[in-house]
């Protein structure tokens, strides 16, 4: 036993001794393009984390950057195109583990994690339809002219990277108390927590963007741990974006794209619901670029002015009346926002889906069927002759739970 706790000691040392010996440029290099001092490779905490990541959480930082292929390579190359230090990329590793659909307590959300006020003031839509702090692309855009005016503030990218995780007016606070904006002073810990200049997790914050920054290029450790093509990754992006009408189901677009819906939810976290805003001209909805072409030669562009939109529930409202205000049924309702029951409550939201047009030819094979007790879709199905998928499309049901009373359109 005790040789083999030897072995993996000598293999951790000497491995410890690789990475010094062949990451020590590369780490300097980190620090100097967000305007820190190569010093602070001195710095006990920072190489501590780094240290922390690679020994004891080296698998859950592997896994991170693997699952990061949807996103990481964009939004890199925007930021390098942008002008900006390419290091700055691994803040949204920091914020969120480039996760889009990431929320924390204090209520931000996306890549970025963005509050609302900040999101609106960077020119991110934060509605009923659409949370654009999710959508990986506009809120990087938007980060990056944020990053840019706290540089332009503070002029180090080290102090617009902590003013980004405290906010401007802490980091002015700090230097105006230091009498300086010298990174080792207003990092510097005191003993009375009222008279250091920087929160503890500001602090920490701006080690953890350098020490992902550090470990991220890392040649050695991803050879170290078989992961070495994550090292091979370019500016390609797997998505493509594409103009679909207002109120566009994501139904539609993946029919026309031959692929799922699933899969458009995936690339698409910004959309609260299974449709685009119906508000403007067209919205850019994002698509797998292998299925761009096909999308193009079989989507038609067609506002109708019949879109999906969003009701507000008022006092005295239930399933029933609401179905029948919009012309649809109340399965078509229940199954379009997912409910389980018929209780509904005030001020409630609910996704109302646009009645489907039907063509000319079609209208005289169109009837209403009223489900019975003991119906199901397949039976149903069976009994007008049609498949399941037809009747489910015509009524846009998205599972396979009906009711008695639903009354289900027939088109033969």
């Amino acid at each position: 036993m005790r040789k083999i706790i030897a072995s993996l000691l000598a293999c951790s040392l000497c491995f410890a001794a690789l990475y010094e010996s062949n990451e020590g440029h590369r780490d300097r290099s980190v620090l100097l393009s967000l305007d820190v001092d190569e010093s602070f490779l001195q710095d006990t905490e920072f190489q501590t984390m780094k240290s922390n990541f690679v020994f004891y959480r080296q698998e859950t930082f592997m896994r991170i950057l693997s699952d990061a292929y949807i996103y990481q390579p964009l939004i890199k190359q925007k930021i390098v195109d942008a002008g900006l230090p390419p290091a700055l990329v691994y803040m949204a590793m920091a914020e969120s583990s480039f996760k889009p659909r990431a929320y924390s307590t204090a209520q931000a959300a996306g890549i970025w994690q963005f509050v609302a006020g900040t999101a609106k003031r960077y020119g991110l839509k934060v509605d009923s339809y659409v949370d654009e702090r999710r959508d990986p692309i506009k809120s990087t855009d938007a980060a990056i002219r944020y990053l840019k005016d706290l540089h332009s503030q503070f002029g180090k990218w080290s102090l617009a990277i902590m003013a980004y995780n405290c906010g401007e007016g802490r980091v002015r606070s700090a230097i105006k108390k230091a009498g300086t904006d010298d990174l080792s002073v207003l990092m510097s810990v005191a003993k009375n927590k009222k008279q250091q200049f920087l929160p503890t997790e500001t602090r920490h914050y701006l080690r953890k963007v350098l020490a992902l920054a550090s470990l991220a290029e890392s040649e050695s450790l991803m050879l170290a741990a078989s992961s070495e093509h994550l090292l091979n990754r370019g500016s390609s992006y797997p998505m493509a974006v594409a103009e679909v009408a207002p109120g566009a189901t994501l139904q539609d677009i993946a029919r026309a794209a031959g692929t799922t819906t699933a899969n458009l939810k995936t690339l698409n976290p910004s959309l609260r619901y299974e449709f685009v805003p119906p508000y403007g001209k067209s919205y850019s909805i994002y698509l797998p670029y292998d299925k761009l072409a096909q999308f193009k030669q079989n989507y038609v562009f067609k506002d109708s002015g019949s879109r999906n939109q969003i009701y507000i529930v008022q006092q005295g409202d239930n399933l029933g009346s609401i179905a029948r205000r919009y012309g649809i049924t109340v399965n078509m309702l229940k199954d379009f926002n997912y409910l389980s029951s018929n209780l509904i409550r005030p001020n409630m939201q609910l996704a109302i889906p646009a009645p489907r047009s039907v063509a000319p030819s079609e209208q005289k094979k169109t009837n209403e069927y009223v489900v019975q007790k003991g119906d199901s879709l397949d039976s149903i199905a069976r009994k007008f002759k049609i498949s399941i998928a037809e009747l489910k499309d015509a009524n846009q049901i998205q599972k396979n739970t009906i009711y008695a009373g639903d009354r289900l359109i027939i088109r033969r």
